[in-house]
């Protein structure tokens, strides 16, 4: 198996406490840059293991756990393993590896072993303690190349928007400092820390980026030790890297995990509100520009909008003898009554075997102002042996492995209809690139993933991931919204399943608690104010 040239890399201080959790920087490698991550770690009889899930997560992996089925995913580029729980092994397409103890669940979290991440995706892992600063160093930093303090000479950074990646370098003099960095994603910053370093005298101590990933950089010395505080936007992954030599530096790579691209939005001459309300009704209708009007302060926090794919004379994918209209159908009202017995107020843009026009879609869901949208689908592909849940959120570059297809599977019968929305050919992809999109677009990956994890729980289907696609129906949404694609009909014995009653009742409580879980999450108070 050829294994990824991924290393994780190494130890200031290691605290091996049998039991104990160790407050730990997990820093990973790639190609010669550094990816972090603040995945808890624990030791149990001198083993350290580390919360899988959340270590790939930072690191822009994919894992989940399924505890109906005992398996835990995982993917990283091009390798992908099944750990199977209840036969003890780990499973990829061409190997089987024992799990001989190197796994285990706690807390419904699923903790791996360093060991076993090395065997199976080629990792060496050590970690890094939290240091907490003391007032003065308590020992002597390593000598530099030259007498006296590292002075930090500059900051400058450069925005690649087709990467999706802003880099922020800070330039030295004397050489590269022993530095740490932490990234707090309740305050989205990265806190750096130059040891034995002084600040320039003409280097600025605020800096202003203001593109769509990095805010400001601020900077401050104190106690022989720069520290600088990069303030991010969105979600993000980060990765650092250092350069000797001539021009000594250091680098920080910040880079979406979802594509974001703002313009600047025209500034209108807003009409001050009558008094506050957070159930204030706006016009629906989008501006002459195509670009939808911002609403989301008026979203109703008790209105969910359904959309069942397809219907009527559009059955979506036939296979193995079942349509794809009459499932997601019996799904969707089954969401329904399951939200409305917790006090929801749901709409749906069809209730039987018709055919909503996009239009139609479109107007029923912002006339409601709902803070969710979900429009639900089943999934098809060349490879009968495909399987599972997969949620797409809007984008203007198809992301994700099969992302186009299912874009041109979804939109087909859209773009053929005479719509007054849709008459513009450039206005989707003008959607996705307002700003206005842009700023829910975290809220509605916080509810994809929610998704995707609750599905694959309730039902054992194994996750494949957040994908992004210009799908239409999500487009001309002004509110947080996914397409869910719960499993694939072309699979044989997943079709069965999902005409299945009893299995589709456990895909609606998938949806219901992830769209409940999403109410309370705090990406959703975020983007409403509150």
């Amino acid at each position: 198996m050829k294994l990824p040239k991924i290393f994780l890399f190494s130890a200031l201080f290691l605290f091996l406490f049998l039991g104990s959790f160790l407050e730990a920087q997990i820093v990973v490698t790639v190609d010669g840059q550094s990816l972090q991550s603040e995945a808890r770690l624990v030791t149990r009889n001198g083993t350290i293991y580390v919360a899988v899930e959340d270590l790939f997560k930072d690191i822009g992996g994919i894992a989940y756990y399924s505890p109906i089925m005992k398996k835990v995913n995982l993917k990283y580029g091009r390798s992908s393993w099944v750990l199977s729980l209840d036969k003890g092994i780990a499973v990829s397409e061409r190997q089987e590896v024992p799990l001989n103890g190197k796994v285990f669940v706690e807390n419904n979290k699923v903790y791996v072993s360093f060991g076993l991440l090395g065997e199976l995706f080629g990792f060496r892992i050590t970690q890094r303690t939290k240091e907490t600063l003391p007032t003065a160093p308590e020992s002597p930093a390593p000598p530099s190349p030259r007498e006296g303090p590292i002075t930090l000479s500059g900051v400058r950074f450069s925005s690649y928007d087709q990467e999706m990646r802003t880099r922020v370098t800070f330039d030295f003099q004397g050489g590269v400092p022993p530095f740490t960095s932490q990234v707090d994603r309740a305050k989205s910053v990265v806190n750096i820390t130059f040891q034995n370093c002084t600040l320039g005298k003409n280097v600025a101590p605020s800096i202003a980026i203001g593109d769509t990933r990095v805010d400001t950089i601020v900077l401050r010395e104190q106690n022989g030790r720069v520290q600088a505080t990069i303030t991010f936007k969105g979600a993000i992954q980060v990765r650092e890297g250092k350069l000797d030599g001539e021009n000594p530096r250091a680098y920080f790579d910040l880079t979406s995990l979802v594509e974001i691209t703002e313009t600047a939005p025209i500034s209108p001459s807003p009409s001050p509100l009558p008094s506050p309300s957070p159930l204030l009704r706006p016009s629906p209708s989008p501006s002459p520009e195509g670009t939808p009007s911002p609403s989301l302060e008026v979203v109703n926090r008790n209105v969910i909008v359904l959309d069942p794919g397809h219907g009527g004379n559009d059955p979506g994918c036939v296979h193995n003898g079942y349509k794809e209209k009459d499932i997601v159908l019996a799904i969707a009202l089954r969401v329904r009554q399951i939200l409305e017995s917790r006090g929801y107020k749901v709409y749906m843009t069809r209730e039987g075997d018709t055919y909503p026009t996009f239009d139609d879609r479109y107007n029923l869901a912002n006339n409601k102002n709902p803070f969710v949208f979900v429009s639900i689908h089943c999934n098809a592909s060349p490879n009968p042996k495909a399987s599972g849940v997969e949620v797409f959120v809007g984008g203007a570059k198809p992301r994700g492995e099969g992302a186009l297809d299912v874009a041109e599977r979804e939109n087909a019968k859209f773009l053929t209809e005479q719509s007054s929305i849709l008459s513009n050919p450039n206005k989707l992809a003008s959607v996705f690139a307002s700003a206005y999109y842009g700023k829910s677009r975290e809220a509605s990956v916080k509810l994809a993933e929610l998704m995707v994890q609750q599905i694959s729980q309730k039902t054992g289907l194994p996750g494949r991931g957040i994908k992004e696609a210009p799908l239409v129906v999500l487009g001309h949404m002004l509110y947080p919204a996914c397409l869910v694609e719960v499993g694939f009909l072309s699979n044989p014995d997943e079709a069965k399943k999902l005409a299945s009653s009893s299995f589709q009742n456990r895909i609606a409580q998938g949806i219901a608690d992830a769209i409940e879980a999403f109410a309370k999450s705090p990406e959703l108070a975020k983007l409403l104010g509150g």
